[in-house]
C-alpha cells in the first residue's frame, strides 16, 4: 500500500490523501493513527487477557468496579461509564458471573438497582491481569513514561472537545 516497502503506511495514506486534494489532511492522519494503534493496542490486550480468558469488555468492567471504592457499581451506571447498551453490560456481567469474578447483589437502599461487584477472585484476577498487561507496557512498548503522559494529555484535550 505504501509507495516504498520501509515507508509508514499511515504517512504514505495521509500523503496521498492531500495529493488527491481530499478534505481535512490532517484531521484523516491523526484519524488513522488512532485507528491503527487502536488495532496494535487490541492486540496486545488480547495476548494478555487470552489466559484469564476475559473479554475487553469484561477488563473495563473489571477496572472501573476495581478502582471503585466500594469495588462495586449500579449496572445502570456501568452503562453509562462504559458508552454501552445496559443488555451489553447485562452481558458482560453475566460472563463475569460465571467465571466467579463478579457477583450480583441488591442495592442497599433502592431495591430496583442491582449493583455488580467484585469477587475476592475478581479482585486478585484484576491484579494478575494488571500485571500481565503491565509486562506490556499496557500495550505501549519501549514507550517514555513522559511520552506516555504526553499522548494522555493530547488524547484527554481531543476527548474533551469531543464532548465526553
Amino acid at each position: 500500500m505504501t509507495g516504498r516497502p520501509d515507508e509508514d503506511t499511515v504517512g504514505f495514506t495521509g500523503r496521498r490523501w492531500a495529493e488527491l486534494g481530499m478534505p481535512q489532511p490532517e484531521h484523516f492522519t491523526a484519524m488513522s493513527e488512532v485507528l491503527r494503534i487502536s488495532a496494535l493496542l487490541n492486540k496486545s490486550i488480547d495476548r494478555a487477557l487470552k489466559p484469564f480468558r476475559v473479554s475487553k469488555r469484561g477488563l473495563l468492567v473489571m477496572i472501573t468496579l476495581f478502582v471503585d471504592p466500594d469495588s462495586s457499581k449500579a449496572l445502570g451506571q456501568l452503562s453509562k461509564i462504559l458508552m454501552v447498551h445496559p443488555t451489553t453490560v447485562t452481558l458482560t456481567i453475566d460472563q463475569l458471573e460465571s467465571a466467579g469474578l463478579v457477583e450480583r447483589r441488591p442495592h442497599p437502599t433502592d431495591r430496583r438497582t442491582v449493583l455488580a461487584s467484585l469477587t475476592e477472585t475478581g479482585q486478585q484476577t484484576m491484579k494478575q491481569i494488571a500485571d500481565s498487561l503491565a509486562e506490556s507496557d499496557f500495550g505501549f512498548p519501549a514507550a517514555a513514561p513522559d511520552s506516555a503522559h504526553a499522548l494522555t494529555v493530547a488524547l484527554h484535550q481531543v476527548r474533551t472537545e469531543m464532548g465526553d
